[in-house]
């Protein structure tokens, strides 16, 4: 067939504008040309012809591939879904060849980075790690390990980046350009961080809380809880601290917590009254003597307690009646933080945390000229009031519960109070406050035989404080200052069986609290071991929160003793299951 000469020409001549170029050499004798990969795209192929194999080459620019590519939907299509991802993805996505050369970025690049990546696109990932902007290259070590990474990075600006590097290989499994994947997590770690340090405050709180050589913290009120909330705040300074409240309330145990949460907590802890000591004697205790101070002095002197507290803390219980020549001394003490020895005349420099507490008004005793009113504002630099048992009444139930516990544990018993005796709790005044509380456990659980406690088992000044109403119908709960709650008419049966559960409560896992608030429900309508009541009413009843009986109820639940029938007109407590495990209990 014959070849125009003339369109060949013409052909040579497009293809040469065009800077295509095709080579045709023998497979087997001439080698294939060699191009610039960067600039220009080679397609080859083979034909055979007169009996010869030939390779056919075609060689054209970068550029008018793109140009070509631009045309197809298909491609245009997936260049759209790239642009839209890269310029609204959250992350940030960097594309680089294997020489950390930056090839694309996402547009969440820029707010990042505040020269938006220039020193990426100048000198390459591995040049900017090297001069510390970030602290690993992900790029780096996907081309190292040839596999994809994820790691935790550091930016000279201060934040964290969790990265993903994810190699892109091509046919022959080399490594053709790396993707990385970073996501801004500098608020999730510090989240965790802050997370992390609230979990070891916590188990060292737990631990404090539950220390069993102090005594328990057990609270109910919202006056306590802000009186805890204050402790918590000011237990890591050493500001000065007055505790006020009657005799009883608690004010020893609050001073030992403000020294056992404090960074003072590994120091000397030392108390004193100074109501029970004599004042010849006070100073002396307080802060020392030299030797052969007065007639009857050690040979060797003494240290007195603020030089034995140093480090540490010292608590003064009663300052309202130290005596008005010591209040002098005790406000230089406090100014000038040394202390002077009986017979010395040095003064010994000391570093103690001082605790007051005091069941006067002291603001009174200064009107009356019975305190010095200038060591009174030294002293009460954070005042806490510990408000008397009688005005936080939602606190009776839970100490009565974990007296109750204690004792029991210390002496070996088992012994539990009824609904109706708990009531009687209420109507006291408690002038002696929780330790009157506390001491009256005590000589019920060890002066009783039942296990199951009655009023008639209380002391005559407890049934003295009940009237009439309480003692016809028991399950009536008088609290001061509030309406009084009166249960509805109920089956007598399941009292009938509530001593049976009473002696058993214990054995079957069955805590002081929950067993309260069985106690409380019994006391409502029954369908036999269905009982109908509503959280409020059971809160109401009990003095307490509705977060509270609802941690009891569902404990129960766990603990497949209880079922929780729900309406929408009212709600059921079902015991049969309980009712159950006490029948076999009883076989």
């Amino acid at each position: 067939m014959g070849v125009d000469l003339n369109k060949q020409n013409l052909l040579e001549l497009a293809l040469k504008s065009l800077q295509i170029d095709v080579h045709i050499v023998e497979s087997s004798s001439e080698k294939e040309p060699v191009i610039d990969s960067d600039a220009f795209v080679m397609h080859a192929t083979s034909f055979k012809a007169a009996d010869k194999e030939y390779t056919a080459t075609f060689v054209f620019p970068k550029g008018a591939t793109l140009s070509l590519l631009k045309q197809f939907p298909e491609y245009t299509n997936m260049e759209l879904d790239l642009k839209t991802i890269l310029d609204n993805c959250r992350e940030v996505i960097f594309v680089s060849d294997t020489s950390g050369k930056a090839l694309r970025v996402s547009s969440s690049w820029k707010p990042l980075w505040e020269k938006e990546g220039k020193d990426f696109f100048d000198k390459g990932v591995f040049q900017v790690e090297k001069e510390g902007v970030i602290s690993r290259s992900a790029t780096r070590l996907v081309s190292e390990r040839k596999e994809l990474v994820q790691i935790v990075q550091q930016t000279n600006t201060g934040r964290t980046l969790m990265v993903t590097g994810i190699p892109i290989l091509n046919d022959a499994g080399e490594i053709q350009r790396i993707v990385s994947i970073s996501e801004d997590i500098t608020e999730i770690s510090s989240l965790q961080k802050e997370l992390n340090s609230e979990k070891v405050k916590n188990e060292q709180l737990n631990a404090r809380l539950y220390d069993e050589t102090s005594a328990s913290i057990v609270v109910n009120s919202e006056d306590m809880n802000n009186v805890l909330q204050k402790v918590f705040k000011i237990a890591d300074v050493d500001s000065t601290v007055l505790i006020a409240g009657e005799s009883g309330v608690g004010k020893e145990v609050i001073a030992n917590y403000i020294h056992k949460w404090g960074n003072r907590a590994n120091k000397p802890f030392i108390k004193i009254n100074c109501g029970s000591i004599p004042e010849n004697l006070l100073e002396s205790e307080l802060f020392g003597y030299s030797k052969g101070a007065f007639t009857g002095a050690l040979r060797e002197g003494k240290k007195g307690l603020f030089e034995a507290a140093n480090g540490g803390t010292i608590f003064l219980d009663e300052i309202g009646e130290m005596p008005p020549a010591l209040q002098v001394k005790l406000l230089r003490v406090l100014q000038e933080q040394e202390v002077t020895r009986i017979g010395e005349t040095s003064p010994i420099k000391i570093d103690v945390r001082v605790i007051t507490a005091t069941n006067r008004n002291l603001s009174e005793e200064v009107q009356q000229k019975r305190f010095r009113e200038d060591l009174y504002y030294r002293l009460n630099v954070v005042p806490i009031h510990i408000p008397p048992l009688r005005e936080r009444k939602e606190d009776i139930l839970p100490l009565v519960l974990h007296f109750t516990e204690e004792f029991n544990r210390k002496f070996l018993k088992t012994k539990v109070f009824s609904p109706e005796t708990i009531t009687y709790f209420y109507s006291y005044s408690w002038p002696g406050n929780i330790r009157e509380l506390r001491n009256i456990i005590e000589r019920i659980i060890v002066m009783t035989d039942s296990d199951y406690l009655e009023p008639d088992h209380l002391p005559d000044l407890l049934q003295r404080g009940v009237g009439e109403t309480i003692t016809t119908q028991p399950m009536e709960l008088a609290i001061a200052g509030s309406a009084t709650i009166t249960s509805k008419p109920r089956n007598v049966a399941p009292f009938e069986t509530l001593e049976v559960l009473a002696r058993h409560y214990r054995k079957l896992g069955i805590t002081h609290g929950e067993w309260g608030v069985i106690c409380a429900i019994f006391t409502y309508e029954a369908d036999e071991w269905t009982f109908h009541v509503s959280e409020e009413e059971l809160a109401t009843h009990l003095a307490c929160g509705t977060r509270q009986i609802r941690k009891w109820l569902y404990s129960l639940r766990k603990k497949e003793m209880l079922i929780v029938e729900r309406s929408w007109k009212k709600t059921g407590y079902n015991f049969n299951l309980l009712m159950e495990k006490v029948r076999c209990l009883e076989k």
